[in-house]
């Protein structure tokens, strides 16, 4: 085993704290184009003002979409921390800043082993 893989996997046992996120979503949304969530007017100029614009989607109906995102005009893409299976364990958690009822922290409560989009993923604040 190398160094980087060691280094690896002590990272993903230890650090499941992920950037936090500027909402979260109430229902099943569209996983694309600039939308209000949760109260809250997303834009395409906030990045450009300085905003955060990361996205905790977690009631989607079809569970293994949830995690975390960043909109855009056309299709989201999930975050970079949370676009993989070495990227997300049981317990990691999220915080979400504004919105006017999903604001707080959240914890991924699914089992081990996770495979992103796949995996049906549950966050409880």
């Amino acid at each position: 085993m190398s160094n980087l893989t060691d280094r690896l996997g002590g990272a993903r046992a230890s650090l499941a704290f992920k950037a936090p996120c500027r909402v979260a979503t109430t229902a099943s949304i569209t996983l694309s184009g600039w939308q209000t969530i949760d109260g809250v007017a997303m834009a395409s100029t906030d990045a450009d003002n300085g905003y955060n614009i990361r996205v905790l989607v977690k009631n989607q109906t079809t569970t293994s979409e949830n995690g975390i995102y960043e909109p855009s005009t056309g299709a989201w893409t999930r975050a970079k921390d949370m676009d993989g299976s070495l990227d997300i364990v049981t317990g990691t958690r999220v915080y979400v800043a504004n919105g006017a009822t999903a604001s707080g922290g959240y914890v991924i409560t699914t089992a081990d082993p996770i495979t992103i989009g796949t995996t049906s993923l549950t966050f409880t604040s």
